[in-house]
């Protein structure tokens, strides 16, 4: 079974480079089995239970066919399952003009989206982004953002994204007291305790840094003008 974790971190990696419309995209030097083995397809079972996951998958084999309409549809479909690189990947294409129309406002919704499980990578992004924007380009990144994080936001995503994993998990998990292999479409079969386990490994990676948010009311977007550095903490005094 692939890791698509890995996988995705080198789509959206490669989304930053660009190429001419209707171009084909070129693989970087050491990444040509892996953009092959997704041209090939991606497991179609892993829909059912990390749509996530398939959802960028296949973000990442439209691009590498030059199909970029059809890859900003399937990783619009992963953002819709909490996929923090698909919302990268958008925020990078937007503001850029990346195989669609610029939009800066636009892309750094997306970023801040991607960034809220403060990966250092996404939020450097994210910070990067914003501080290039104007005012009024500010102003319009909060306007979207407020409306995307509705369907897109960790808040209501992951929830959506974590149900349906436990869900389909349940109905394998119910399978494997029958003993024998198992087996998702697209991918090969294995022992049932063995493709549980590998299942929530990939669970456990797709949804790293989620459950040590901690929700007080709706995040907001903050100018970074206004925000302040923490102060600097008091000498602990030693006990007499």
């Amino acid at each position: 079974m692939r890791s698509w974790l890995y996988l995705a971190t080198i789509t959206a990696s490669l989304m930053l480079a660009g190429c001419a419309q209707g171009e084909r995209p070129v693989p970087l030097p050491g990444q040509e089995k892996d953009v092959a083995d997704m041209l090939r397809g991606c497991a179609f079972g892993v829909e059912r239970i990390l749509p996530g996951d398939y959802y960028f998958c296949q973000a990442g084999s439209h691009y590498w066919a030059a199909r970029f309409g059809m890859a900003r549809d399937s990783l619009e479909s992963a953002a819709h399952w909490a996929s923090k690189p698909a919302q990268h990947a958008l925020g990078i294409m937007y503001f850029n003009g990346d195989h669609a129309v610029q939009n800066r406002p636009l892309g750094v919704a997306w970023l801040a989206l991607a960034a809220e499980r403060h990966e250092p990578d996404y939020e450097g992004a994210f910070v990067a982004a914003y501080q290039l924007l104007t005012p009024e380009e500010h102003a319009q990144a909060d306007a979207y953002w407020n409306t995307m994080k509705l369907e897109y936001a960790d808040a209501y995503a992951a929830p959506r994204a974590q149900k349906r994993f436990d869900r389909e998990l349940h109905q394998l998990e119910t399978a494997s007291l029958f003993g024998g292999d198992m087996y998702l479409s697209g991918v090969a079969p294995m022992r049932g305790i063995t493709l549980i386990q590998r299942l929530k490994n990939e669970r456990t990676n797709f949804f790293a840094g989620y459950e040590s948010q901690v929700w007080v009311g709706d995040a907001t977007l903050v100018p970074l003008s206004e925000v302040k550095p923490p102060k600097p903490a008091k000498p602990v005094e030693k006990a007499e």
